[in-house]
């Protein structure tokens, strides 16, 4: 488990509300996990300007008429949570976009298909033993962080019109530090926490913008089932569920 800020007790209610900026230009982050993630975005960025930080590099300019800072933070919850507060603290991000691929938890949800994140929790932070459910943190005994509630529904809308071929859900994202492969993962995952997909980033991304009041979405394409035929699957479909989901973000960018 990261350590980036406190963990406070007003971290959830903080998250239902979009942070109150006075005075300060609307600057949007955007993480992608991978190159394939982020790299059609950043190549459109206009007159761009590229901090290296932390190990990762910082695209910062414009892109469809928004001031963006685009950035693959890398794989896992530590790389994440590091990146969006960077992108918090030090690029002056007012909102985050976390866009990418995920496994799906849910029978109904294909490959090509998009969860769009109502919260996220993190199925592998555990401290049962103090007397906490599963995801449960210990500063407040919550476990989900809810995404902003406009986000969601322009990536909703996004969706729709840019890939109307493919199934669009509404719900949680289940993120852990492991690439879900087996039944025995996914049913432990599901009994527990619900879920419609499972990744290594979200999670995170949503807590650190839940502790400083910065309003936040989880956009992810189905690339495997985590089911057992990732290997063949995620290899087949990771470029496509990509470029979607590339799409999407910059749908929202402009509407």
């Amino acid at each position: 488990m990261f350590i980036i800020a406190p963990l406070c007790v007003s971290m959830i209610s903080g998250c239902e509300k979009k942070a109150e900026v006075t005075g300060v230009t609307e600057k949007i982050g955007i993480i992608g996990a991978i190159d394939e993630e982020v790299a059609s975005l950043k190549r459109e960025v206009q007159m761009p300007t590229v901090t290296n930080m932390g190990g990762m590099e910082f695209c910062e300019g414009t892109l469809d008429g928004k001031n963006v800072v685009i950035v693959k933070c890398g794989v896992g919850k530590v790389n994440a949570g590091t990146c969006a507060q960077l992108l918090i603290n030090v690029f002056g991000a007012t909102s985050i976009i976390n866009t990418g691929v995920a496994g799906s938890l849910n029978n109904d949800i294909n490959i090509g298909d998009f969860v769009i994140s109502t919260d996220a929790v993190q199925y592998d932070y555990d401290v049962s033993p103090l007397g906490f459910k599963r995801g449960e943190f210990y500063e407040t005994g919550e476990s989900s962080l809810p995404a902003d509630e406009s986000m969601r529904k322009r990536a909703v809308e996004a969706v729709k019109t840019c890939a109307p071929e493919v199934g669009v859900f509404e719900g949680r994202i289940c993120t852990g530090d492991q690439f879900v492969s087996t039944a025995e993962q996914k049913n432990s995952i599901t009994g527990e926490f619900g879920g419609m997909c499972c990744e290594m980033e979200g999670g995170a991304i949503a807590q650190i913008c839940c502790n400083n009041n910065v309003p936040f979405v989880i956009i992810r394409a189905i690339a495997d089932k985590a089911d057992g035929s990732a290997s063949v699957d995620y290899t087949q479909f990771e470029h496509d569920a990509a470029e979607r989901c590339a799409a999407v973000t910059r749908y929202m960018l402009s509407h």
